[in-house]
């Protein structure tokens, strides 16, 4: 019993080293990548309140450019003001002069023509004093109904108008159907409140009426109140919350999600970690290599999370007018600093001049369109010429403008710069990407390492509770053991100390080629003299588990000796393990390569195991796979070593019954050769 604890002892304060580490290890690893899930989660509600922000800049600079050229006439036509709000698609609006008074309301209301309604509202007193505003969950002017208003101001010869178009807030409005698709997480609730906790639109349904967030989402609303993030207990479930004020309009975005959805996406790793840290215990002293190994991995795959930049604050509208030939009669600055000239060189300019190449054409047909009636205006993106050469992307709104007798007079046009917002999108989706291969490359590791632990725990633990057991019995009971028991003892535990040797072997083999520190050195060599000495190293004490070799006496290819000899040698001892006799290698020339194939007889490799040959630590669950013991590393790293001579192995069942192994090596320096092992490109399967 004390030689016993003499041999546990060291192994068992390893056991509890490597325990305690491997915990830290995995508890870190479990909360980085729960903070990267919610890190994502918040830059997609950012995103969400950005685009909502620029729609709302956006939506009022059109209603500002619109307005100026359809309502500034001394009585704004109830024609003109329909087609104008169908244009926006508004259910409800509102045109006031300067002191306040409605000119033209939708619905139809006749009672409110000519009222002042300004007092009641303070987004159109906002407006009536020059600044566009936009409006909590206020009544209707005509109706009543619940709506958020978007009041923009607007000069005229008449004196200063106000233009308010109003959005519904029930869950058909257009702001409640972008948020439905903007942040696709199950159970996600999105909404839009304004500053007195009424929602303006949730990705929820909700049938109009004013909606106040504290009756609906107590929880919810008592966790903004203290903060803009964080987290609140709802229904005995935690919730991740966020939220961001969106600028120029009394309205916050706010979304929140279950940690349970939000970790989702994480929960097999985590399962795979603490799987790997119960077969870790057991391993010993070399999880630690493994371990950090894995912790190295994880820091140079752990990329941390980029915060997007805000797509715009502030977008400048050009504004042009251009007679029927395209040339500008009238430009503003805006414009003129957008495409970088002055004043002088753009009147009397041809748009055409300015207008990139490519998108000419289609320019050009849809200002057809208009000449010939089909229609009033149009929308469209385009690219500019700045002067400097660089490329200007906007947004045109542009309308053919009649006189009364219905002949066409000029094209008026609002221009929107988008360069920035175009590039910001480009960016986005690059680092999207790339967080995407983060995330593959960080599951494939994981992936990788659960393997690696399960060989460990099996196959190293075999020969090493052979050496041990063989050795208590040698000392225990050596005087009363016949010569011949006791050689029998030596015989295990020589055979298993080989074993465990060539599994030692194989590991730094696959951790050099992992870390690309075998390099190999083609050079011009005799393949058919190789096999001979592969076949010849072999030295099989059994005569019909010799392989004989045919093909010329010398016919020369390019690989790197020191590769070629381990390659050989473990597809003969493959054959020879997995196989029956008799065993074959031919050599020969195929076109500009020379083909090397090793044949056996025995019933080849099952068919539905084959697309996964070469992978790591795969092994077939049928056939005579399943009686021979084996860490699924060989054909692997044969694989890896053909691939870094420029070489392939591809695999053949032989006829009638037996697996071919096919080597191909490339006969001239001029194929393309990897310099190292490196992971590349896996092997091909035939």
């Amino acid at each position: 019993m004390r030689t016993g604890w003499r041999f546990l002892a060291a192994p068992l304060a390893v056991w509890l080293v490597l325990t305690c580490l491997g915990t830290g290890v995995l508890l870190w690893v479990e909360r980085t990548t729960k903070q990267n899930a919610v890190q994502r989660y918040q830059v997609r509600a950012d995103m969400a309140a950005n685009t909502v922000q620029t729609f709302v800049e956006d939506l009022m600079a059109r209603q500002a450019a619109q307005a100026g050229s359809f309502l500034g006439a001394a009585t704004v036509d109830d024609r003109d003001f329909t087609r104008m709000v169908n244009g926006f698609g508004y259910p409800a609006a509102v045109l006031l002069d300067t002191r306040g008074r409605v000119l033209q309301v939708i619905p139809s209301n006749p009672m409110i023509i000519g009222q002042e309604i300004a007092g009641r509202y303070p987004h159109l007193t906002s407006a009536l004093q020059g600044r566009a505003a936009v409006s909590p969950v206020v009544p209707s002017a005509a109706q009543g109904k619940p709506v958020v208003g978007i009041a923009v101001p607007f000069s005229t010869d008449h004196g200063l108008r106000v233009f308010s178009g109003a959005v519904s807030v029930t869950d058909n409005s257009p702001l409640s159907s972008y948020l439905t698709g903007a942040i696709t997480l199950p159970g996600v609730k999105i909404q839009l409140v304004d500053d007195a906790g009424a929602v303006v639109a949730a990705n929820r349904p909700h049938q109009g009426g004013v909606i106040m967030l504290d009756a609906v989402e107590p929880e919810l609303s008592g966790a903004l109140a203290r903060a803009e993030r964080g987290r609140y207990r709802e229904d005995g479930e935690w919730w991740q919350y966020t939220s961001r004020a969106i600028p120029g309009t009394p309205w916050r975005l706010s979304a929140s999600a279950t940690e349970t959805t939000l970790y989702a996406s994480t929960a097999d790793a985590r399962a795979a970690g603490r799987a790997a840290l119960v077969t870790a215990s057991i391993v010993g002293l070399l999880v630690v290599v493994a371990t950090a190994r894995t912790r190295r991995s994880r820091r140079e795959l752990g990329s941390s999370e980029q915060r997007f930049r805000k797509v715009f604050d502030n977008s400048r509208i050009g504004m042009a007018m251009a007679d029927l030939d395209g040339r500008f009669s009238r430009v503003n600055p805006a414009l003129c600093t957008m495409l970088g000239r002055p004043e002088a060189d753009l009147i009397g300019a041809n748009f055409a001049e300015l207008t990139h190449p490519e998108d000419l054409p289609r320019c050009l047909g849809l200002i057809q369109d208009c000449l010939t009636g089909r229609t009033d205006g149009f929308d469209m993106e385009k690219r500019y010429l700045h002067a400097d050469g660089r490329i200007v992307e906007v947004i045109i709104t542009a309308n053919l403008v009649h006189d009364q007798a219905g002949r066409a007079q000029y094209f008026a046009t609002q221009i929107v710069d988008v360069t920035e917002r175009r590039m910001l999108e480009r960016a986005r989706r690059d680092d999207a990407a790339e967080l995407e291969q983060h995330a593959a490359r960080l599951e494939h590791a994981n992936e990788q390492m659960g393997d690696f632990m399960a060989m460990l725990s099996h196959d190293v633990r075999q020969p090493l509770t052979t050496i041990v057991s063989a050795g208590e019995m040698l000392v225990e009971d050596w005087t009363d053991m016949e010569e011949e028991t006791r050689r029998h003892y030596l015989r295990r535990m020589t055979s298993a100390g080989h074993r465990a040797e060539q599994l030692v072997s194989e590991i730094l083999t696959l951790a050099q080629l992992d870390a690309g520190a075998l390099t190999a050195r083609p050079a011009r060599l005799d393949v058919a003299h190789a096999a001979r000495q592969a076949v010849a190293a072999q030295g099989s004490a059994d005569p019909k588990n010799a392989a004989t070799v045919t093909g010329p006496d010398r016919i020369l290819a390019y690989a790197d000796p020191v590769h070629l000899a381990l390659l050989m040698g473990n597809l003969l001892a493959n054959a020879v393990k997995y196989g029956a006799p008799p065993f074959r290698i031919t050599v020969k020339h195929d076109h500009d390569r020379v083909e090397v194939k090793i044949i056996d007889h025995c019933e080849g490799v099952p068919a539905a195991f084959v697309p996964h040959l070469f992978e790591r630590f795969t092994r077939a669950e049928t056939g005579v796979a399943t009686t021979k013991s084996g860490t699924g590393l060989g054909l692997y790293l044969v694989a890896r070593l053909a691939e870094a001579s420029g070489a392939t192995i591809t695999y053949q069942p032989n006829q009638p019954r037996g697996a071919v192994f096919v080597l191909s090596l490339p006969c001239s320096p001029s194929t393309p050769l990897p310099t190292s092992t490196k992971p590349g490109t896996p092997a091909t399967i035939s």
